[in-house]
């Protein structure tokens, strides 16, 4: 089969770029906020924005506003600045991630184009990050993932520019930019944006013994830079709440490597065989995963040729394998952990595609891919907006509830979730989970009624409460809204 010319892909490409971010965009704006971990980051956000706090992110739990110490506050400021400008939206919510991504593609098009080594390296790089999947997804989500792995992935693709500049004076900017992205990392997740730049940057420097060019890091000014974007804030929040750096240092960032019950106090991760990581980032990373391990297995040299022999292929391939090691240590993580590794072996695999004719194709293929992800998430999401979300059955009761002038308390049965708590903040009543019953008792004294959200599948919950004081009024989705008569 003969491919269409270089600059016929190159508009191809491009036309891909813009077809999967205007879907992306249509998504985020139409997807409900889902539940649990868009509905909490939401919730966090908003939940700053309106109390004007900016130092002490906050979560409902239990009844009650906790202080939530389990992430830095870099994605909440972003989100509640920009819900403060766009309104208080899935949108605005989602809006950080976007842009996150958007700058980390700018930044790994130039680095790639400029030191790559090979013909239009920084399209090749930018599109088969793009046709991962997993990265579109998570480019459009409210979670801390895109903006820490930007901070992350963009300090090891500054550190790849930096040990490719011959000028001394670039890379010395090269150097104050990976500082610079350090500390937006640590004031996204902590420490562990450390870890994860450090361990690849240093085998990479045994290895190769290039310890003279640590000589041109700007290590005063990096340094100063570092602690002046990051020590304010942890020290104001141990200020307004004490324990806190006890707790996010030792609880969030040590124990839960050494120990299964290391005091999670939000309980967000999940509990895996330790391992578990390198089938999270082949499934993250494909379908370019599937090439690499071809390519290793094809060629008896391959492993040695594409991963250790050349000092470009070799940090990149570093950058991927230290990261994922590294997670397979921990028992308690989530798949969205994997996301910093993904761009660094998207542009490894470009730079290990050998010929003009390979990299033809996989421009092509990756236009192919992001295209198909395009169509496919534009015509999904009119069906998907009723999935899994709290949003639609809200406004249904909103729409019942309108003209009251005393509003019914809007319950849901078990737990309240996330995402209600986000649509309907103040009128929702937040509970830990339990049986309905139990939330219905708090207020039968004080209340002549209230309006109840329970799953579709456990409508047969109501069924224990006294007859004739429950009537259905509307289902949507998952969830059925009725109203519960309290007899005074």
């Amino acid at each position: 089969m003969t491919l269409p010319s270089g600059q016929q892909l190159t508009r191809a490409a491009f036309f891909s770029l813009a077809f999967i971010l205007a879907a992306r965009i249509f998504a985020m704006s139409l997807l409900p906020l889902t539940d649990p971990t868009e509905g909490r980051y939401a919730q966090v956000a908003q939940e700053m924005l309106i109390t004007g706090d900016w130092i002490t992110p906050r979560i409902w739990m239990n009844e009650t506003h906790l202080p939530f110490q389990g992430k830095p506050p870099l994605y909440f400021w972003a989100a509640a600045e920009a819900m403060n400008i766009l309104g208080e939206h899935e949108f605005a919510a989602r809006l950080p991630s976007l842009l996150a991504a958007i700058a980390f593609l700018f930044l790994l098009y130039h680095v790639m184009q400029r030191y790559g080594g090979v013909k239009d390296a920084g399209l090749l790089g930018v599109m088969a990050t793009v046709s991962c999947g997993f990265f579109v997804a998570l480019s459009g989500s409210v979670a801390v993932d895109m903006v820490f792995s930007t901070c992350v992935a963009g300090s090891l693709i500054a550190y790849f520019a930096f040990i490719c500049e011959p000028d001394r004076q670039n890379r010395r900017r090269w150097s104050l930019l990976v500082f610079i992205l350090l500390a937006l990392g640590f004031l996204t997740k902590g420490p562990v944006a450390i870890v994860l730049f450090g361990l690849p940057v240093l085998v990479w420097t045994i290895r190769w013994r290039d310890w003279h060019r640590l000589r041109d890091h700007r290590w005063i000014v990096g340094t100063l830079l570092f602690l002046i974007i990051v020590a304010p804030w942890f020290i104001l929040c141990e200020m307004r709440n004490q324990g806190f750096l006890k707790y996010f240092f030792i609880n969030e960032n040590l124990l839960r490597f050494v120990t299964h019950d290391y005091g999670d106090a939000y309980g967000s991760g999940h509990i895996y065989p330790r391992g578990s990581a390198l089938l999270m980032f082949l499934a993250a990373s494909a379908p370019w995963s599937l090439l690499g391990l071809w390519r290793l297995i094809r060629r008896k040299s391959g492993f040695r040729e594409d991963c250790l022999s050349d000092p470009r292929t070799n940090f990149l391939f570093l950058g991927f394998a230290a990261g994922t090691l590294f997670w397979c240590l921990a028992r308690q993580l989530l798949f969205t952990y994997l996301l910093p590794m993904v761009p660094l072996f998207a542009a490894w695999v470009v730079l290990t595609t050998r010929t003009d004719a390979n990299r033809k194709r996989l421009l092509a293929a990756s236009a192919v891919l992001v295209t198909a992800t395009a169509v496919v998430s534009t015509v999904c999401v009119p069906c998907m907006r009723n999935v899994n979300t709290t949003r639609e059955i809200v406004n249904v009761a909103r729409r019942l509830d309108y003209d009251k002038q005393s509003r019914e308390p809007l319950v849901f049965e078990r737990k309240t979730p996330y995402s209600a708590l986000f649509y309907a903040r103040g009128w929702v009543i937040p509970h830990p989970k339990e049986p309905i019953q139990e939330s219905l008792r708090r207020y039968a004294d004080k209340e002549r009624s209230a309006l109840v959200v329970v799953e579709a599948r456990r409508k047969k919950e109501l069924s224990k409460l006294t007859s004739g004081c429950w009537s259905e009024l509307a289902s949507t989705g998952e969830w059925v809204l009725g109203r519960v008569l309290f007899r005074n």
